[in-house]
Order: structure tokens, then C-alpha cells, then sequence
């Protein structure tokens, strides 16, 4: 599966394993918009674990408590963010101190990103195998 999903303020690149969720420029993302970004990932995904990918390439503004109270849903197993200068690094590692339901880790390239979120929902699909079988 590769999807694209347009919102009036991001695009959602849904994967197999994970989504890359690119916020436009000037926007704020409270908790309406996270909980719309919540409703089509769950009509993706239906229950499967996936990771979630910000790449921040755009400047916007993100209420972190909407941010996890999206993480807080046991399907969402990862984050990553993905920045480009010093800024993003801090604002990511603030994320991280508030949101406990997954990890979230920085990156300076799309591909790392991928790579980590693809290996934690391995990992963690793994994980459930072992404990139901």
C-alpha cells in the first residue's frame, strides 16, 4: 500500500508500516486536526501497528498534547521526526519528554526515518506473535 491523502493542512504518505506526515507551511495543528489525521489512519490501518513519520520540512506550530494524545493509541508503536536545522531537534526532543505512549526519534534524513520506523513495527509485530502464540 502507498497512498497519498490530502488535508487542507498536510499531506499523509501511507505505507505498509508507517505514514510520513508533511505539515504545511504557517499552519497550527491542534487537536481537531490530529484527531482527522487519527480518523484516515485508522480506516488504513484497522487495528495494525504502524509507525508515524513528521517530516518537518515546512515551519508550523503543533500542540504537543494532541500529539500525544494520538500516540497514546496502542496501534501507533513509533515516531520519528525529521528536521533540518537545530529548532526541529529541540521542539522534537520536548515531544519526546511529553509523549510517553512511543518513542520519538530525531533524524536529518527521510531514509534513516524509514528504515528506524520500519525495524520498531517489526520489532514490535514480532513482539505480538510471540506473546499470542
Amino acid at each position: 500500500m502507498n497512498r497519498e491523502h490530502f488535508l487542507p493542512y498536510c499531506r499523509l504518505d501511507i505505507h505498509d508500516n508507517y505514514t510520513i506526515v508533511t505539515t504545511s507551511e504557517g499552519v497550527n495543528i491542534g487537536f481537531d486536526e490530529v484527531e482527522e489525521i487519527d480518523a484516515v489512519l485508522k480506516r488504513f490501518y484497522n487495528g495494525r501497528l504502524f509507525g508515524m513519520i513528521a517530516n518537518r520540512k515546512n515551519r508550523y506550530s503543533i500542540n504537543p498534547l494532541a500529539v500525544k494524545k494520538f500516540f497514546a493509541d496502542e496501534s501507533v508503536v513509533a515516531g520519528a521526526v525529521v528536521g533540518y536545522n537545530l529548532a526541529t531537534r529541540l521542539n522534537a526532543e520536548i515531544e519526546n519528554e511529553i509523549i510517553d505512549g512511543a518513542p520519538i526519534v530525531f533524524f536529518t534524513d527521510l531514509h534513516s526515518a524509514i528504515r528506524w520506523i520500519e525495524s520498531k513495527v517489526e520489532l514490535d509485530r514480532s513482539k505480538l506473535t510471540t506473546v499470542s502464540a
